[in-house]
């Protein structure tokens, strides 16, 4: 195909965009553009086709007959190059690809965020380990995983995913006086603990350092109810059974569900979220597949928590 007749294809690309969303902001703000930088590249298709493709207006653009003659064939052409791109994009990317991560993390931060990953990426197959240790790494059984913690993991490629922050959570409807953080109305109080609340691995997540705050001494005596894991916690304290310690990370829905909701100031917390993985993986394409799909789940994650000042 001779090159002396086709147009830029960053010109094409900009009137396709224009046409398609019927304004040069929009489609500005799709390719990451100034409008003056689409208007100019459209101005250059005109010229270069020594055709008029859009009429301009006060309050916008709209296209000519043979801008919209010449748009329907466009579109269906992108439209070709999108799904043969995607389709390339796929080979080497099909298959299992397994992830190993917190129960907590999987259920309550990563399910609900699985469709797009799936949509976007058809062919790749997830196998989701729930669990916290290492073991998976070192006997091969995991592509590549998600810890909270310090991001000390010997031996293994480590990057910081994202940081999370902590409170106290009270269950929203079933008893109110469960929000009552006055000392005396505490000591009535049950309090639900799971494993690291009472064997205390950072500051904030214990009860001490919260109870010391508002002038409550934490004593055997005080009602306990103790579990395994941070699911069961969650649970019994959105059916009302006490209070317990959450971190956002984990707790966001039930917070805008308006399940449970923090009666305490939000604290950061000294752990952090970290992505795993032994180094051999570091090249595999569905590890940097499912790495740039999180990245971009944690950016939009993280732009929700600055919005409500946490």
């Amino acid at each position: 195909m001779s090159s002396v007749n086709f147009p830029p294809l960053n010109a094409l690309r900009a009137f396709e965009t224009a046409a398609r969303l019927g304004s040069f902001a929009s489609a500005a703000q799709e390719l990451n553009l100034t409008p003056a930088a689409v208007s100019h590249r459209i101005k250059e298709l005109e010229s270069r086709l020594d055709i008029l493709l859009f009429v301009r207006q006060p309050r916008g653009v709209v296209l000519t007959n043979a801008g919209r003659r010449y748009y329907e064939r466009l579109s269906s052409i992108f439209t070709q190059i999108e799904r043969a791109t995607k389709e390339l994009r796929q080979e080497g990317i099909d298959g299992l690809l397994t992830l190993s991560a917190p129960s907590s993390f999987i259920r309550c931060w990563l399910i609900p965020r699985l469709a797009s990953f799936q949509a976007l990426y058809p062919g790749l197959q997830l196998k989701l380990r729930g669990e916290s240790d290492l073991l998976s790494f070192r006997n091969n059984q995991a592509d590549i995983g998600i810890r909270f913690g310090t991001g000390n993991y010997p031996n293994l490629h480590t990057e910081q995913l994202m940081s999370d922050a902590v409170t106290i959570l009270a269950p929203s409807k079933r008893v109110s006086g469960l929000r009552d953080i006055r000392p005396e109305s505490l000591l009535r109080t049950q309090f639900l603990l799971e494993d690291s609340s009472i064997q205390p691995t950072e500051p904030w997540n214990t009860w001490q350092p919260w109870l010391r705050e508002i002038g409550v001494e934490f004593h055997p005596s005080l009602r306990k109810l103790q579990f395994s894991d941070s699911n069961l916690t969650l649970a019994a304290c959105a059916e009302g059974l006490g209070l317990c310690i959450g971190r956002y990370s984990i707790v966001s829905q039930l917070i805008l569900d308006r399940t449970v909701q923090a009666i305490m100031p939000w604290r950061i917390h000294e752990f952090a979220y970290y992505l795993v993985l032994n180094p051999a993986e570091v090249e595999n394409l569905r590890v940097i597949a499912f790495k740039q799909w999180l990245m971009g789940q944690v950016e939009s994650f993280e732009s929700m928590r600055a919005d409500n000042n946490i």
